[in-house]
């Protein structure tokens, strides 16, 4: 369906499609209906990033929490410290020093130690660098997208008290849903910037075939005991050597390099973005942190960073409709030319039905 769409009311649009039997399954087609929304137009500013991930934010928390009017200001606090930090990371380098560390712990417990090991572990790291990277990345440059992302995924991994990150699910699977996440699915028609390239495509489906048939032949109920499974030298009945080694070796190349998905993970542990939640009597915890105005002032200009103005303007707070004077007939506040004093009106702003006043700073 296509809509021409006037001011910012993409949200409006996206609740009036969404039909439920349950509020779960309401916020879900309401997300869902977010997920594949496309807006086009020019100049364009829209709150579509940020409803996907609020909503998001929800679903992963718990979709029949009580918010109050003091819970958005703090959750896009949050939000900006994840941006903030992600800002600080270099996804391509964490990446390289991932493959560097497994090349050598592969060389530290190989017995023959052969150089073609080392090769054959860069090839498959090269092949799969932008499978991996990509959605990383995506999501480093979109923090609300990012913050639904890490409520929906809080449960495939885990943060010890000594600060290492490890999988409950199979990361595998992660970064297909990442991928359907982030609207990236394979689609012939669809332009390569905007979905999941083919060949990486195949890789990841390759994927999930392997693990798919695995799960069948081993019974495995969780990500730790397949690894665990996986990890013994003889191979489980019905199952031969040459075959349980295929496997083993097929296993280590799915999973290489998937760790920078916990990248992600590391991002909201190292920002305590997960303090932020729902309690049982589904009030919303707010931590103190988050409610200091210096820090909430700092994170909405990481989130959105203020232009920078010469010396020859005054920029308005917000984009939106422009009026020159307070209301039709009456004359204009300034005009081209004319000596204005700090705090003297210069025009008006319009953002849905909200008139705002802007005063000359100097």
């Amino acid at each position: 369906m296509s809509y021409h769409l006037a001011g910012a009311y993409d949200s409006n649009v996206a609740l009036l499609l969404t039909v439920g039997d349950s509020r779960m399954q309401s916020y879900q087609k309401l997300a869902e209906t977010l997920r594949v929304t496309k807006l086009e137009g020019k100049d364009l500013s829209t709150n579509l990033e940020f409803h996907y991930g609020l909503v998001n934010w929800f679903v992963g928390n718990n979709i029949n929490a009580r918010p109050t009017t003091r819970f958005i200001v703090p959750y896009l606090t949050a939000v900006g410290q994840l941006k903030q930090v992600a800002n600080e990371l270099d996804v391509d380098q964490v990446y390289g020093a991932l493959i560097a560390k497994h090349a050598k712990q592969s060389a530290k417990e190989s017995a023959e130690k052969s150089p073609e090991q080392s090769k054959e572990i860069s090839a498959v790291a090269e092949r799969k660098a932008l499978l991996l990277t990509r959605p990383v990345k995506q999501l480093f440059n979109s923090p609300h997208v990012l913050s639904g992302w890490l409520s929906l995924n809080k449960k495939s991994f885990e943060q010890s008290k000594t600060g290492t990150l490890t999988w409950l699910r199979n990361p595998i699977h992660v970064l297909a849903d990442t991928y359907h996440y982030l609207n990236m699915n394979y689609m012939a028609e669809n332009p390569a910037e905007r979905m999941i390239w083919d060949h990486d495509d195949e890789v990841l489906q390759s994927a999930i075939s392997f693990y798919s048939r695995l799960e069948q032949q081993l019974e495995f109920s969780n990500f730790a005991e397949l690894n665990k499974q996986l990890s013994a030298a003889r191979a489980p009945k019905g199952i031969d050597k040459d075959q349980w080694t295929a496997i083993k070796a097929a296993h280590a190349g799915y999973q290489l390099g998937n760790d920078i998905l916990l990248l992600l993970a590391h991002v909201a542990y190292s920002t305590e973005f997960f303090n932020l939640s729902v309690q049982s009597d589904l009030s919303i915890h707010i931590p103190d942190t988050l409610s200091g105005p210096e820090l909430q002032s700092a994170m909405a200009k990481v989130l959105v960073p203020p232009p920078k103005a010469k010396g020859d303007e005054i920029l308005a707070p917000s984009g939106g409709m422009f009026y020159a004077s307070e209301a039709p007939g009456l004359p204009v506040f300034i005009n081209e030319g004319d000596h204005f004093e700090a705090g003297q009106p210069l025009f008006i702003v319009e953002v849905m039905k909200m008139f705002n006043k802007v005063n000359a700073p100097f």
